[in-house]
């Protein structure tokens, strides 16, 4: 009995130096944070991390199982977007994260709620300072286990547990954002243009570049003509208005501006008087052949999204040089899209 007496005593008096020391020694509030350089500007990594919806595509723990149960809620980007996860297999326990600030290309942070880990969130951060077009990302994490004795003791092994994590997340989103092409936004502009009054020819076409622009100069050549039945003068250079274009081919108004704001035309004429898109559009300036039209346009969308802007009607282009006087790699053409 005196034995058992002892054990129990002394099993008292280490639970007690247990407690103890991990109430008046440990800290309370915890810190891991790993950082990287990612060879893009802050713009680009702040557009990837600004969601709880897409949050997955570079997480570290999407990996370690892919059978996780997630819903996302609040909106796609910015403070409210949220996710709450449960894993099927208790991998990654369950819990919820929640964007609680976002400033953009500098910093998000985010609440977290641990399922069965105490009422207290953490939080989170993820800090980008930009130089000379390189980033360098820090993660931080940051909890306060507050009275919880052993959550301040598992905080002594948090770094461990945690910053390898951190790692892995943070190479990938280093992968996922140096993947993202990077565009020389040079030749694009924003401004504000008239309303041009035009004649026009309404058409659909397919085929080949040659086979095309021979249905186009057939066009063409029906305005020229009526410009010159009517008298009229050529205000600018002809141009294409794109009303659609899918797998059926190409739907486009050709055209050419003009100087009147009315004119008697046939009933029965393909020739239609018509105006152009007057207000703010984004310009891009192309330089070389025609082919270059859907690279070049690709380049005008990314850079509409770079300046968050929206595309709010059918885009046109303006061929500025004439072709048959100028080598193929110096044709000019001007394409714009009306923007809000």
């Amino acid at each position: 009995m005196r034995i058992l007496k002892y054990m129990i005593l002394a099993l008292f008096f280490l639970a007690a130096v247990f407690f103890a020391v991990g109430f008046f020694f440990l800290p309370s509030e915890r810190e891991v944070s790993r950082s990287i350089e990612i060879d893009r500007p802050a713009k680009m990594v702040f557009k990837t991390i600004n969601s709880m919806h897409t949050f997955n595509a570079w997480s570290p723990w999407a990996e370690i199982d892919p059978e996780t149960q997630y819903t996302f809620t609040g909106p796609e980007t910015g403070i409210g977007s949220k996710m709450s996860w449960k894993s099927v297999q208790k991998q990654v326990g369950s819990g919820t994260q929640e964007i609680i600030e976002s400033q953009p290309n500098k910093m998000i942070k985010t609440k977290l709620y641990f399922d069965g880990q105490g009422d207290g969130p953490s939080y989170a951060r993820l800090i980008m300072n930009e130089n000379n077009g390189k980033t360098t990302v820090d993660w931080v994490f940051n909890t306060d286990f507050g009275d919880d004795v052993i959550g301040r003791y598992i905080g002594t092994m948090m770094d461990k547990m945690l910053g390898p994590q951190y790692e892995s997340g943070l190479n990938n989103l280093k992968t996922l954002v140096e993947a993202q092409p990077v565009y020389d936004f040079t030749p694009a502009s924003i401004e504000t243009i008239a309303p041009m009054n035009i004649l026009y020819v309404s058409g659909q076409a397919n085929g080949t570049p040659e086979e095309i622009s021979a249905v186009l100069g057939q066009d063409y050549q029906k305005i020229l003509t009526t410009i010159a039945e009517q008298n009229l003068q050529m205000t600018s250079q002809p141009l294409t208005i794109t009303r659609n274009m899918d797998a059926q081919g190409w739907t486009y108004d050709a055209a050419i501006p003009v100087n009147a704001s009315s004119v008697e035309l046939d009933i029965n004429s393909h020739v239609k008087l018509g105006q152009t898109y007057g207000g703010k559009v984004v310009k891009y300036v192309q330089v070389g052949p025609y082919s270059l039209a859907p690279t070049s346009y690709k380049i005008l969308n990314a850079y509409i999204e770079d300046q968050e802007l929206e595309a709010v009607g059918d885009p046109w282009e303006v061929y500025i040089s004439d072709p048959t006087s100028v080598a193929e790699s110096e044709i000019i053409t001007h394409l714009y899209q009306p923007v809000k």
